[in-house]
């Protein structure tokens, strides 16, 4: 066979040869992609060795690795199709017109800017884990997570006004200033989601507490789940989960329980008006001997006290303090202590009051 004249032979408007070329490329890259994404990956990590150890150049390529495969995917593409033309029988329009050449190069470039977007958006979750994992990082893990949420949604925007620019040709310039006015509309409309992510930069900022802290928000007690932009969600004592804006958390009184070392605990102990007041004090300074009693578990500061004269009932208050902020240890402590307090009761021949009311009728 002549090679020669056989590589000169012309197939859909273009050369055997080119078509040859085409295919060598395409077959290549289907074998190669995987070694040629690996040593892309290899070259981009020297940007990262300035604060990122080699052990985590496993991490980075897992992440990166499908996008650079499909960056090598289509550059191949590209390249092997470069000197390809339609037959000029089929009569397509120009690239510039409306149809199928345009279509095509459109979709192409959309291709490639989706992929470098998942680039960028890989090698941000990537920062977080460098963040997440070092043991001298100067951010917090909570930190380095929103600053990826924040670039993420910087990237998505960015990657939609290229798309616009590059793949339908539309001036941005002309299109922000068209949308001064309507922006500034959008931030009187939204103001309180403006607030909400400035609450979220405050939370992450000032770090009144992380995921997986208890915490007590006015009336709301619960462990932090997720701090996101607008909400953080916060699942209760009894399991259910509550979505609060970020603005009603840095307006509000917080407690955070778990960067406590301690818990109080405090009630009011009613007993009937029949108590003899030596009666009383007996009772109070059993009450403390049995805290003491707990110790070291329990704090030698305490508060029993004869406080009030109630409408029913002579009133005790009791405080005193867990060394522990784990609520199974406290209610358990506070749970042996109940129990003591209630044989102290009954061993002064006293008992609790509850609601009455007397009432005398004049003979």
């Amino acid at each position: 066979m002549d090679w020669a004249h056989f590589l000169t032979q012309d197939f859909l408007g273009n050369s055997t040869r080119d078509w040859v070329i085409c295919l060598s490329i395409l077959a290549g890259t289907l074998v190669l992609n995987r070694l040629l994404a690996k040593l892309l990956s290899k070259v981009s990590y020297r940007f990262f060795r300035k604060f990122a150890k080699q052990s985590f150049y496993d991490k980075f390529h897992e992440l990166l690795h499908k996008p650079f495969i499909m960056l090598v995917n289509l550059v191949a593409i590209y390249i092997a199709f470069y000197k390809l033309d339609f037959p000029a029988a089929w009569d397509f329009a120009k690239v510039g017109e409306f149809g199928l050449r345009l279509v095509i190069k459109t979709s192409f470039v959309i291709a490639v800017i989706f992929a470098v977007t998942a680039l960028f958006l890989r090698g941000a979750e990537f920062m977080e884990y460098v963040y997440q994992n070092l043991e001298d990082a100067k951010v917090s893990p909570d930190l380095a997570t929103f600053i990826r949420r924040f670039s993420q949604v910087g990237i998505y925007i960015s990657s939609f006004f290229v798309i616009l620019g590059e793949a339908f040709h539309v001036n941005i310039a002309a299109l922000i200033a068209g949308l001064g006015i309507g922006g500034l509309a959008i931030a009187l409309a939204a103001q309180d989601t403006l607030a909400n992510l400035i609450g979220s930069f405050i939370i992450y900022l000032d770090k009144p507490f992380k995921v997986g802290e208890i915490v007590e928000i006015d009336d709301i007690r619960g462990v932090v789940e997720k701090i996101g932009f607008r909400t953080t969600r916060i699942r209760t004592l009894d399991r259910s989960l509550l979505i609060i804006p970020n603005k009603k958390i840095i307006d509000s009184n917080l407690n955070n329980i778990s960067q406590s070392n301690q818990r109080r605990v405090k009630f009011n102990l009613e007993l009937t008006y029949q108590s003899k007041p030596q009666n009383i004090l007996s009772i109070i300074a059993d009450i403390k001997e049995a805290i003491l009693s707990e110790m070291p578990i329990t704090a030698s500061e305490m508060t029993v006290r004869f406080s009030d004269f109630s409408n029913s009932s002579l009133t005790l208050v009791v405080i005193y303090f867990v060394n522990s902020n784990e609520y199974e240890i406290m209610i358990e402590v506070k749970e042996k202590i109940n129990v003591k307090i209630m044989e102290i009761v009954a061993k002064y021949g006293c008992d609790f009051a509850y609601p009455t009311q007397t009432i005398y009728v004049q003979k």
